[in-house]
């Protein structure tokens, strides 16, 4: 059976419902709405996918998917059940699986409607599925489609997250670049899928290294709003300062200690916050 592949068949007769097409001895079938408009006659030799439908049966396609068994592409998710995955468009009738043993613990973390995955189609169980498609994969697909490299430094591209680490989130471009950003170069949380505006830093062999971070005055904005929602949900006291370890206030605010260190400047300036020996207090007319 040629189960996610677009191969030759050839038309043994027609039913009601559609054609009964066959290869290498084996019959399958094409229903009418599969057909893309076409007709055919016994004989007749036609290029069709071949899936599994909803009834667990083989079934063809005239419709070209986007992927192939074995290929790696940016597909788009249409729906989410938390238990048992996402569903994404292939470019056919029936959306494919991409198991919920692909996805984070955390359904924070999974991707929602809209969103792009780079994604490998594979068969388990005589069925086809979706599985996440690592770095090595994507820089294979992006020495197919761009033979030379695009992006430059200072350049901002649209990248959508493909991979969450404690070190910080991967992203793919629609052309397969891979652009790593470290966690002190953006300060959200992100989800599989979710698209982002990235500013290329760096320039590797195989990838790229970039910020998400906004330009000085507006980062010093969104970091000064991030000491004051702690400030305010511990009740006004913050024990860490601007002496703290770098360590203690990446790990408090996902922030470096010189945009800690400015977000205070800012919050002192405004009269916001006093700063004690070994302590932070917002003071009590904010």
């Amino acid at each position: 059976m040629n189960l996610g592949k677009i191969e030759t068949y050839t038309v043994d007769r027609e039913t009601k419902l559609g054609y009964v097409i066959v290869k290498d001895g084996e019959e399958y079938f094409l229903h009418h709405n599969e057909c893309n408009g076409n007709s055919f006659i016994a004989g007749d030799k036609v290029k069709a996918f071949l899936y599994v439908d909803k009834k667990n049966r083989p079934a063809a396609t005239l419709f070209k998917p986007f992927i192939q068994l074995n290929e790696t592409k940016l597909l788009q998710v249409v729906s989410v059940d938390h238990k048992i995955g996402a569903f994404l468009n292939i470019g056919i009738s029936k959306d494919i699986l991409l198991s919920a043993d692909e996805l984070p613990y955390d359904y924070s973390k999974w991707p929602k409607e809209g969103d792009f995955l780079p994604c490998m189609l594979r068969i388990r169980a005589n069925r086809l599925i979706l599985k996440l498609s690592n770095k090595f994969e994507i820089v294979r697909v992006h020495e197919e489609v761009a033979k030379e490299q695009k992006l430059t430094k200072s350049q901002v591209v649209s990248g959508y997250a493909y991979r969450l680490s404690p070190e910080g989130v991967n992203f793919v471009t629609s052309d397969y670049e891979v652009i790593f950003v470290y966690k002190t170069n953006y300060r959200k949380s992100y989800h599989l899928g979710e698209k982002e505006e990235i500013k290329i830093i760096d320039i590797h062999e195989d990838d790229f290294t970039g910020t998400i971070n906004k330009n000085k005055e507006f980062q010093i904005e969104d970091d000064y709003k991030i000491i004051l929602d702690y400030l305010e949900k511990n009740n006004g006291v913050m024990l860490i300062t601007e002496k703290s370890s770098p360590e203690i206030i990446n790990r408090l605010f996902n922030m470096s200690k010189s945009s800690f260190k400015n977000a205070l400047g800012r919050l002192l300036k405004q009269n916001k916050i006093e700063i004690l020996e070994n302590k932070i207090i917002l003071k009590d007319d904010n």
